[in-house]
Order: C-alpha cells, then structure tokens, then sequence
C-alpha cells in the first residue's frame, strides 16, 4: 500500500530508499508538516513515484516534492513459536556482540525499535546462528 509524502526535490527519484528519522522542531510550525511527518519512525520507505507538484520548505534546500512511498519490510532474525506468518511479535534485542558475524545485521537491523510489535509479513529460511541460536529470517511491517 502506497502513501503520499514530501520529500527534498533532490531526493525525489523513483527507487530511492530511505528511512524516515521523524520530524524536526523546525517543520511544526510548517502548514505540510502532516504531509510530511506522516510516515512511521525509523521505518525504511521506497520511492514508489515522483509528482510533479514541488513545495518550499525551510529543511531540504528550500523545496519538496510530493512522491508516492511504499514501506520495505524490515528484514531480521527472530525465533519462538510465535514466528508464523500473519502473527504479531515483540521483538528483543539479541544479547549476541559477535559483530563479525555474517548475520549479525539481521540481529542487530537498522530500524528496529525493540520491545515494540511488529507484523510477520514473510518467514523464510533458517539462519546459521553460530551461538546455536534457533533463528528464522523473517520480514516484518
């Protein structure tokens, strides 16, 4: 499902990904501020389409234009019998620090609030977990 946001003019391009860090104290006085601020925190967005409609703004070099977003699923580690496609899980950070693990990312994602529920949109393969860790590659919204 696609939303309508703004973004800076020179970000706007068809495919960009980003992750949407929140507002700033300088868009709440900003009568697009619900345009903008509208997405979910530290979520990652894909640029689905780019309108021609373009506006000032005080953050992004003084213009913004108005695009079509989809959110990309967070990709990560999760185990439990709670990991069913359709279900909704907490997700807890890892305990594990081997950062030369090669899937320490998918532990440890960019964009993951910990404690906080998430959607399991897709549950993939399992993962090689060299603690002995029973993980499963999942995809989550």
């Amino acid at each position: 499902m696609s939303s309508v946001t703004l973004i800076g003019k020179d970000l706007a391009k068809e495919g960009l990904e980003f992750r949407f860090g929140g507002c700033l104290s300088k868009c709440q006085d900003c009568e697009l501020k619900n345009s903008c601020c509208g997405l979910k925190k530290n979520r990652w967005y894909k640029v689905k389409g780019v309108r021609d409609k373009s506006h000032d703004c005080k953050v992004h070099d003084g213009k913004v234009n108005v695009v079509e977003v989809e959110e990309i699923p967070i990709e990560t580690a999760a185990s439990g019998p709670s990991v069913i496609e359709g279900s909704v899980i907490r997700l807890e950070d890892k305990e594990c620090d081997d950062i030369d693990c090669e899937n320490y990312h998918l532990c440890h994602p960019n964009g993951i609030e910990f404690n906080k529920k998430y959607n399991i949109e897709e549950v993939g393969e399992d993962i090689d977990c060299p603690e002995g860790e029973d993980l499963k590659m999942v995809k989550l919204k």
